[in-house]
């Protein structure tokens, strides 16, 4: 640009010689005097332009992460690491993935839906490999809040690898979640876009709730047998994800945390509507793969389930209100997936214009994928 601004200059100066050549010597000098004054301006244009970019392109942004930590970064970040599957769908969400250079192994476990993360780019699963991600020079590693945090800032803090805090499986602010992702990797208008497709069927579940003046019961259980959702524990967010599709969660009490729960409460409550996670045989962790467990395994383990004493009995089972599906699925996009399904099958007469089906196949577009096996099983009313 330097060079092309000063040939133009030139180019210029010398057609003003040409045509003025006849009008003596004064004539020439204020030519030579209007040639040196262009020139000298473009060079100092250019060179403050110059400078102005360099001062940019080291510029640093203090990014106030989802514990309200302040870190100072160059934005946008072009190299992460990424602790925890959810944090990296809503990174490659917002169209940043390419931006993610090493991953847990709670989201490389699976190779189909994760095809660019191997075992080198594999930082480690509840234990984080500080030296594989200091090989993988990374710009910063995100964690979620429940994460190794203080460890990861001592550990890396030498090297100027920053830590940033974004919570992708909580879902009591998933649009703060979200917009932290746009503005860590420069990706804003792609975020409103993201937030846009969360809160439309978020704001129709709660207008359409507000005809229900006695909300249904819901026992949720995790992967473990008679594990659930606490309030104020690490599974807090599954609670909320039942209140916000307008249920009532039978062990919704705050003062159970760090307690096995009565499987004989189960019996007294009698639930609407029981909800089962399984990631299916040989995954890690409960969060479920993208391939989904064939319906004949899902039928398998409710076929275990209703086995329990007193089950047959119970007002979901009698009523086919009783299913299984995949945390992939219902933890998709700060569990308001999830929620979508436990709404509709909660209040079908009120939920006529929600289709969770649409909801989560859309959610696979934004990851680029096509849902590739049904990740719920319904299972046939006992009564």
């Amino acid at each position: 640009m330097r060079n092309s601004k000063r040939w133009l200059a030139a180019i210029l100066a010398g057609a003003m010689i040409a045509v003025t050549g006849c009008s003596g010597s004064a004539s020439k000098q204020e030519t030579t005097a209007a040639e040196t004054t262009v020139a000298e301006t473009t060079a100092e244009e250019t060179t403050a332009a110059e400078t102005t970019a360099e001062a940019k392109e080291g510029e640093t942004t203090t990014f106030v992460d989802d514990l309200g930590r302040e870190v100072e970064l160059e934005l946008p970040v072009t190299r992460a690491c990424v602790a925890n599957r959810y944090n990296n769908e809503l990174i490659r969400a917002v169209g940043a993935g390419d931006a993610v250079v090493g991953v847990d192994q709670y989201t490389s476990q699976d190779p189909v839906y994760w095809p660019q993360f191997g075992e080198d780019e594999t930082f480690g699963k509840d234990e984080y490999d500080y030296e594989k991600i200091v090989a993988l020079d990374p710009q910063v590693l995100v964690v979620p809040k429940n994460g190794k945090v203080e460890e990861s800032v001592e550990k890396l803090e030498s090297f100027g690898i920053k830590v940033v805090v974004i919570t992708g499986w909580d879902n009591s602010d998933v649009p703060k979640q979200i917009r932290l992702c746009g503005e860590l990797f420069g990706k804003q208008e792609q975020a409103e876009e993201l937030v846009d497709f969360y809160q439309k069927p978020v704001d129709y579940i709660n207008e359409q709730l507000k005809q229900v003046t006695d909300r249904k019961k819901v026992y949720w259980e995790y992967g473990d047998d008679y594990s659930t959702c606490i309030p104020g524990t690490s599974n807090d967010g599954w609670h909320n994800m039942i209140l916000m599709a307008g249920g009532i969660n039978i062990f919704g009490d705050a003062s159970l945390a760090g307690k096995d729960i009565d499987p004989e409460q189960i019996l007294t409550e009698d639930p609407d509507l029981i909800v089962k996670i399984y990631a299916g045989k040989n995954v890690i962790g409960n969060s479920g793969v993208f391939t989904a467990p064939p319906q004949e395994e899902f039928a398998e383990k409710a076929d275990e389930m209703l086995q329990r004493p007193g089950w047959k009995d119970l007002k979901a089972v009698k009523e086919g209100n009783f299913y299984l599906n995949t945390a992939f699925m219902s933890g998709g996009l700060g569990k308001m997936i999830g929620a979508a399904y436990m709404a509709k099958w909660l209040y079908p007469d009120l939920m006529t214009d929600l289709d969770p089906d649409a909801i989560f196949t859309q959610w696979m577009k934004y990851q680029g994928f096509e849902p590739n096996a049904p990740h719920y099983y319904h299972v046939p009313a006992q009564g």
